[in-house]
């Protein structure tokens, strides 16, 4: 996946088991273990999430979680546009 697809999925509001998959380059499994787990420190700390047809959690959370770089990603998605 580019820079650019990338910081494209991580400026969204909010993450499901397919972005996580693509953003950590794992299986379903494993996706729906790191929701799992967000989900489970979000409510420890007293906080709900909204009720939706498909469990979703706030991307700043995922970013938090894998220990993501956005600045990084955003300076090279920029130099691949310029490349482009």
């Amino acid at each position: 996946m580019s820079s650019v697809e990338l910081i494209s999925i991580l400026s969204k509001q909010w993450a499901n088991v397919n972005d996580i998959k693509k953003i950590a380059s794992c299986g379903r499994d494993n996706a729906i273990h790191i929701r799992n787990v967000i989900i489970e420190d979000i409510k420890n700390k007293g906080k709900n999430l909204p009720i939706a047809k498909e469990k979703i959690v706030p991307m700043e959370s995922v970013i938090n979680y894998l220990n993501i770089n956005v600045e990084h990603i955003y300076s090279m998605a920029e130099k691949q546009k310029k490349l482009n």
